[in-house]
């Protein structure tokens, strides 16, 4: 008995043993425990996270408000406290074998498809392939150099989540039951909601795919059955989670996801405008930046078809990873040596540096495309003609609708409907994301196809059917290689384009020419493309003329057409390969084992070599480097911090924009920040009163104490004093009543925050009237702590006090212990009205949304642990029962 199980489990340790290996050898250096993995976004994240983990450490608790973002905000979206206990992180921490970052993302990725194709009843040798393919697309290292970490654990779980979906409609009730509840828990754990609203509409299709077949064979009882307890499991994996997303659910409403303002709806056409001037979601030219091509969507089978991205890394030693990079057998180099007679040093630097040049997609900026590999993507195709409908159309129809979302604005009827009427859909942005759904689905659809091959030996039918799926691959050959003879790899606004010169031959003065300049930029008939962009350069900044400025441009047009050759050709040599292994097999010439072999090995060594371009040696630094000292103090840093009172904010102007990055934050509460989820109103605050030139009175307002100005060189960046700081808090003379959020704002161009507080009309009643202070009054912060912060007020009359703190629903007022109404002043502060004489005043977070989750966070984690544990424990006395049955036989 012992050795059938163990003959009967060989199979999936020799694959558990594969996805180790792999996946220790793509990342062999984070075994070395010196080394880590840089992640750009995780170094935003510990400029983020570093007061709350210091705070932590100094109280023994984590805070809900964070202080150094936006002037304050909540902490939800980057950390917040959780009860000690809960069985998620342990098993998360088992299913990756406690193994290092990175090799963890690759490994349960593989394990988690794996396990989905066996539920699909693959053999286990040909459930490799997919599970491969699933985890080593190139998006995977892509994402993990960036440091979107919970972006990819959510997505290693899908597979799995499915899987477990698909027990109960095979009737595998109790196992399907509770793997439902437990991967949607850890799925959900993961904690990407974009990542979850993609999953939720694969297993609709999925479902609607069953629901289908059922119907035709009249198990509407077997139907009702499995929706009801994927409904309850459902309910079980996200009352795991309750804490987390009933917190976030509620900050989404307050949060820029949840609207943002429109000042005017000339500026938001395509936008639904609500009745007080915001957007139902995000706004779609913000939301839909990132969107890919159409013809960008055969990245999926040729990487370079837009030129790849822009990849950079440097290793320990200072030695520098770029990708792709032009070489001196370049184009653009031949220019330079050939025609402009550059000396051969001056023009390597400057190839070098055009390499980040090369994409010429309709994304503002990308690292790299995702790429399925072109024997994956073969399979795929031929899997439409091999397979019976049980699986193809579902799968079919997830892909294709994954890839229409990604082309977001570039396809704007079918999508811009669907961010008008999806659910939530117009909370998510980036729609490039939406790549995960062919990511998963494409593996899972080529794993099946190999498998089918392998049993259904059927020489003549199977050979029919290859080569209708080799005619529809060199079908999408030939609209490539189409493209590529006829395409001019160009991304330019040639009107622009024009402009720039006519604006140059005018040889107008300096003045002129910039007012000129100006106004080509604020026209939007003369967008800025990627190729103008560089065409500008050399003509205005390196004084390159006209004609040989084009000449570079159209070296690297051609240096472009080089890379999606080799591609193209790459491309058609591993589908070759893998079409006659098939054909072998068909023909009976090799043996099943050889074929799943060879295939596979194919397949990954496709993708493997692909990827190592985007993480490889030079993508891990030293730990001192990257962990203990990511942002090293300037000059600006040490002077600001020789200030002995904390409660004070900084702007800083030194960076090229100081509403993306956290370095600020790491040691100062900074009036910027890095979060795609700050605050709206706040949010608002930055498109009409922060950014390009900061109005003064409204970083006076913020107690902007220090203001950061560049230097001459990095790290001697200048603190300069701002003398205008309104403080903590300050009384005020008067108010400006006005009556929607779109005169609030516009009000705060010319108002005295010192004397005026600028307030909605809905709060009037609640204000009434207020004497202007006198000399002998006063309001002063005493205590101040993230979460509660006091304040001492001594006035000889009723008063309205502002303060430098920013309003949120969930902060309450207190006056000697007696709860008073919350006014929201300057569109994003805090007031209160102060009675006369001398009083206590708190201000408290207490956030019901938070309180009510973390009693149904502990209600359904003690679910969930019983639930597997009355599983476990009803499987082994059914499986040891029948072996006593079957030896008493």
């Amino acid at each position: 008995m012992n050795a059938a199980w163990f003959k009967k489990a060989l199979p999936h340790f020799i694959a558990i043993g594969i996805f180790l290996l792999v996946s220790v050898i793509f990342c062999k250096p984070a075994l070395n425990s010196d080394l880590t993995l840089q992640q750009s976004d995780i170094t935003q994240f510990k400029g983020m996270s570093h007061q709350l983990l210091e705070r932590e450490k100094e109280k023994g608790a984590s805070a809900l408000w964070m202080t150094n973002m936006f002037s304050g905000m909540p902490s939800y979206q980057v950390t917040y406290p959780v009860p000690s206990w809960g069985p998620i992180t342990y098993i998360h921490n088992f299913f990756t074998l406690f193994l290092p970052n990175p090799i963890n993302f690759f490994f349960l990725m593989c394990i988690s498809m794996y396990f989905l194709l066996l539920v699909l009843k693959t053999r286990p040798w040909t459930a490799i392939i997919g599970a491969l393919a699933f985890a080593f697309c190139s998006y995977t290292p892509i994402a993990l150099t960036a440091g979107h970490e919970t972006k990819m654990f959510t997505l290693a779980y899908v597979p799995a989540t499915l899987a477990a979906m698909v027990l109960i409609f095979d009737k595998k009730y109790l196992w399907g039951f509770t793997l439902t509840a437990l991967f949607t828990a850890l799925q959900l754990g993961m904690n990407h909601q974009q990542i979850n609203y993609y999953f939720f509409i694969i297993a609709v299709i999925m479902s609607v795919a069953y629901l289908v077949t059922w119907i035709k064979q009249k198990q509407l009882v077997h139907a009702g059955k499995s929706f009801g307890l994927l409904l309850i499991a459902a309910i079980i994996g996200i009352g795991v989670n309750s804490l987390n997303l009933w917190v976030n659910a509620d900050y989404t409403k307050s949060s820029k996801r949840g609207g943002m303002l429109v000042m005017d709806k000339k500026d938001s056409k395509n936008d639904v405008i609500t009745k007080d001037s915001r957007t139902s979601g995000l706004q779609k030219d913000y939301a839909f930046q990132w969107s890919y091509g159409k013809m960008e969507s055969f990245s999926l089978m040729f990487p370079g078809i837009t030129g790849y991205g822009s990849y950079y890394a440097v290793s320990s030693d200072g030695e520098q990873h770029i990708f792709p990079k032009l070489t001196n057998k370049s184009n653009v180099y031949k220019q330079l040596t050939e025609k402009l007679n550059v000396p051969d040093d001056q023009a390597e630097n400057f190839t070098l540096g055009t390499s980040q040049n090369i994409y010429w997609g309709d994304q503002p900026f990308t690292n790299g495309p995702v790429y399925l590999g072109a024997i994956i993507c073969f399979l795929g195709i031929l899997g439409l003609f091999v397979l019976d409908n049980k699986h193809k159309w579902w799968l079919l129809t997830g892909t294709v609708l994954g890839i229409l979302m990604a082309m977001g604005k570039n396809l704007p009827g079918f999508n811009y409907f669907l961010f008008d009427h999806l659910p939530l859909y117009n909370k998510f942005r980036v729609p490039t994301m939406t790549l995960v759904v062919p990511q998963i689905l494409v593996p899972v659809l080529a794993a099946l196809t190999l498998d089918h091959i392998v049993t259904y030996q059927q020489e003549n039918a199977t050979w029919k059917k290859l080569k209708l799926g080799v005619i529809a691959t060199l079908a999408i050959f030939i609209i490539i290689g189409g493209f590529y003879f006829t395409s001019d790899f160009s991304a330019e606004n040639k009107a622009r384009t024009r402009a720039i010169n006519e604006m140059l031959q005018s040889k107008a003065p300096q003045e002129q020419l910039q007012e000129k300049y100006n106004a080509i930029n604020n026209d939007p008939a003369m967008q800025q493309l990627r190729d103008n962009k560089f065409y500008e350069e050399q003509v205005l900044n390196n004084r390159i003329d006209d004609t040989n400025a084009k000449g570079l441009l159209t070296a690297l047009r051609k240096d472009r057409a080089a890379l999606l050759g080799k591609d193209i050709l790459s491309s058609l040599v591993f589908v070759l390969i893998a079409a006659a292994f098939i054909a072998l097999y068909i023909k009976k010439k090799i043996k099943t084992a050889v074929l799943i072999a060879g295939v596979t090995l194919a397949a990954f060594i496709d993708l493997f070599s692909f990827d190592t371009n985007y993480l490889n040696v030079k993508s891990f630094a030293a730990k001192t480097e990257v962990e203990d000292n990511p942002f090293p103090l300037s000059k600006a840093d040490n002077q600001i911090l020789q200030d002995k009172d904390p409660n004070y904010r900084v702007f800083d102007m030194s960076k090229s924009d100081p509403f993306q990055q956290s370095q600020t934050s790491y040691y100062h509460k900074s009036i910027g920040g890095y979060s795609p989820a700050k605050l709206g109103i706040y949010d608002d605050l930055i498109t009409y009163q922060l950014s390009g030139t900061p109005n003064p009175a409204v970083l006076n307002m913020l107690n902007a104490k220090y203001i950061i100005q560049p230097g001459q060189k990095q790290g001697e960046e200048m603190a300069i004093p701002n003398p205008g700081a309104l403080g903590n808090c300050w009384l005020v003379k008067g108010v400006t009543y006005v009556d929607n959020a779109v005169a609030e704002m516009k009000a705060l161009n010319n108002f005295d925050p010192r004397d005026t507080a600028v307030i909605d009309k809905m709060y009037q009643s609640k204000i009434g009237n207020f004497a202007a202070p006198d000399s002998t009054s006063y309001i002063k912060q005493t205590a101040f702590d993230n979460d509660e912060v006091k304040y001492e007020s001594n006035t000889t009359a009723q008063q309205l006090a502002v303060f430098s703190e920013v309003y949120y629903k969930d902060w309450n007022a207190y006056i000697d212990g007696k709860k008073v109404d919350v006014i929201k002043a300057n569109y994003v502060l805090r007031a209160l009205v102060v009675p006369a004489g001398k009083h206590n005043i708190e201000f408290k977070l207490e956030p019901n949304a938070y309180i009510t989750g973390v009693k149904l966070y502990k209600i359904f984690n003690f679910l969930l642990l019983a639930l597997l544990a009355f599983t476990i424990i009803w499987s082994a006395k059914k499986y040891f029962g029948n072996k006593r049955a079957s030896a008493n036989e």
